[in-house]
């Protein structure tokens, strides 16, 4: 059987290019790094990497070994994380507003199910969170839904959608929007500020909004958070557009006042896992756990919006 350090070594000649840094990487010699990658390669009969005296290129060979080999590390990975840590451990990896709708609210929940069990919870783009959850390096991503329904691997993941909340425009209390009508024109008078999320809203937005909304140069500032946006509109006559669970803390205290716009789409939450561990207790639990949090959300949400319309 191969010694998983060969194929440790080969993954960061590989990813380098170099033996050199390799070495550097792995606090190594080069001539160790030069012998091991041999020695793998006498062993499977193959070579590997072309070598010169400026260049490293992988074969045929190196380049279908090494997806394969970082699948191989990430399992010997998982298999001892989880050897040691049992069932004690749950990571999750998510967009920022997914999480700061969802996460708290559903980690109260679970915590009253399984006290004894960790939660680390990362924010990552939603291709290298996908890729974390296919080589098992996390349990589960949480994303706004659309995303996840366009990302890779569908085939060996399942996606479920936990919550779709309601966005509402935001502004600073005496804002001399909220006189007269809310139509679009009134509207693009202002400033504007997005959460990161026109993407999502391009394309579904109510007929004609895009192409003034692009006529106006809005939204004029995109930042990365919606608690960002939030407080500039705190602060200045910028308008944002939030859901309407992040808005709620803002909305309560008078910091900020808001109006529901008709017609623009929901912002949907869904949690994504591999298929083959959806039964797995810890997982279930936190599932049901963002369920009955999604739940409770939507009806505080549903009394908060009769009191917009």
């Amino acid at each position: 059987m191969t010694d998983l350090r060969l194929i440790h070594y080969f993954e960061v000649v590989y990813r380098l290019l170099s033996f050199s840094k390799a070495a550097e990487e792995l606090h190594l010699t080069h001539s160790a790094v030069t012998r091991s990658i041999k020695a793998l390669e006498d062993a499977w009969g193959t070579q590997l990497f072309y070598r010169t005296t400026r260049s490293v290129v992988p074969t045929e060979a190196g380049t279908r070994l090494y997806p394969m080999a970082v699948e191989l590390l990430a399992f010997s990975e998982t298999v001892q994380r989880e050897t040691v840590s049992g069932d004690r451990e749950l990571k999750l990896i998510g967009g920022p507003i997914a999480l700061d709708i969802l996460l708290p609210s559903s980690i109260v929940a679970f915590r009253d199910a399984a006290p004894a069990i960790t939660v680390f919870a990362d924010v990552m783009p939603p291709h290298i969170a996908i890729e974390e959850l296919v080589q098992r390096r996390t349990h589960m991503v949480i994303f706004n839904m659309n995303t996840l329904e366009a990302m890779p691997h569908a085939s060996r993941l399942r996606f479920r959608e936990i919550l779709a909340d309601d966005f509402v425009m935001v502004c600073r209390p005496g804002h001399p929007v909220l006189t007269g009508p809310l139509g679009i024109d009134r509207l693009l008078e202002f400033p504007w500020a997005f959460p990161g999320y026109l993407r999502y809203l391009d394309g579904r937005l109510p007929e004609g909004w895009p192409e003034k909304m692009q006529a106006a140069g809005a939204p004029h500032y995109t930042l990365y958070t919606p608690t960002a946006s939030m407080e500039l509109s705190i602060i200045s006559d910028v308008l944002t557009i939030v859901p309407l669970t992040l808005a709620a803390a803002n909305l309560e205290s008078g910091r900020l006042v808001s109006r529901y716009l008709p017609n623009v789409p929901r912002y949907r939450i869904g949690a994504g896992i591999r298929r083959e561990t959806e039964r797995e207790p810890n997982i279930a639990t936190f599932i049901d756990s963002l369920t009955r949090a999604a739940r409770a959300l939507e009806t505080r949400n549903a009394e908060r919006l009769k009191r917009l319309l």
